[in-house]
């Protein structure tokens, strides 16, 4: 009777023992931006894709997270420059190719890859502040040890309509000794169940505006890095930073 009662015991405290999703989730914002993500209202930064040690992509972009007033350039798919002035709520905006306005067509074109930039972009900013997020889903995906440190694992999933690929899936390593995301793991849309996650480590981590963000994100086994430099994280938008050119 008595093993019968220790065993339920530490039946009972492991049960409890186990972190709950949500919680880790907070920790991790707490950690990561605290007080200060509620002033966070205005982002600038360039968002690069490094491949083979060459630049293959850049995208400078500026976003007014209250208003979602938001600007991003670079080249498209074909070369060509481009420059879009959107509102992200509106999907409305001004766009430039080859430094000309962009009309009818080429201009639904243009604020269609705008926004995909914005939503794809900001999200690997700001990931780890977004896991509580409406329409994210959170369930906790158990303990890992690598290298030495302890994570506890978040698997994240999407309702229907959520972004633009609600059906992918993402694993969340959070360090259980500060509360960071060192680790992203995902299996996107379209992926098939026996293939495994891909895999992104969290790098030099810099605090701008009262914000860890990790600001170089290694692709393990694509011999590629995206960085997010030129940070700037501010509770004032700069006058005319979404004026057209």
């Amino acid at each position: 009777m008595r093993s019968a009662l220790v065993l339920a015991a530490l039946l009972t405290t492991s049960l409890f023992a186990q972190p709950s999703a949500d919680d880790l989730a907070r920790r991790t914002i707490a950690a990561q931006a605290g007080s200060a993500w509620e002033k966070a209202r205005y982002f600038a930064f360039t968002f690069d894709v490094d491949r083979g040690g060459q630049r293959v992509a850049s995208f400078p972009q500026r976003w007014d997270r209250y208003t979602g007033d938001y600007r991003v350039s670079g080249k498209d798919q074909q070369g060509r420059n481009f420059l879009v002035i959107m509102n992200t709520n509106t999907k409305k905006g001004q766009a430039w190719i080859n430094f000309l306005p962009a009309k009818d067509e080429q201009l639904e074109e243009m604020l269609t890859l705008g926004y995909r930039r914005f939503i794809n972009d900001t999200y690997w900013l700001l990931m780890p502040l977004k896991m509580l997020d409406p329409g994210v889903h959170r369930t906790y995906d158990g303990e890992k040890v690598e290298g030495g440190k302890t994570y506890d694992v978040v698997h994240l999933s999407f309702d229907s309509g959520v972004g633009l690929t609600s059906s992918d899936q993402y694993w969340a390593w959070i360090n259980r000794d500060g509360g960071l995301v060192e680790e992203w793991q995902m299996k996107l849309q379209g992926s098939k169940p026996e293939d495994a996650p891909l895999v992104v480590l969290f790098h030099d981590f810099k605090t701008v505006g009262g914000l860890k963000i990790s600001t170089a994100r290694e692709v393990v086994g694509k011999n590629q890095t995206v960085r997010l430099d030129d940070l700037v994280v501010t509770s004032d938008v700069p006058k005319d930073a979404f004026a057209a050119p």
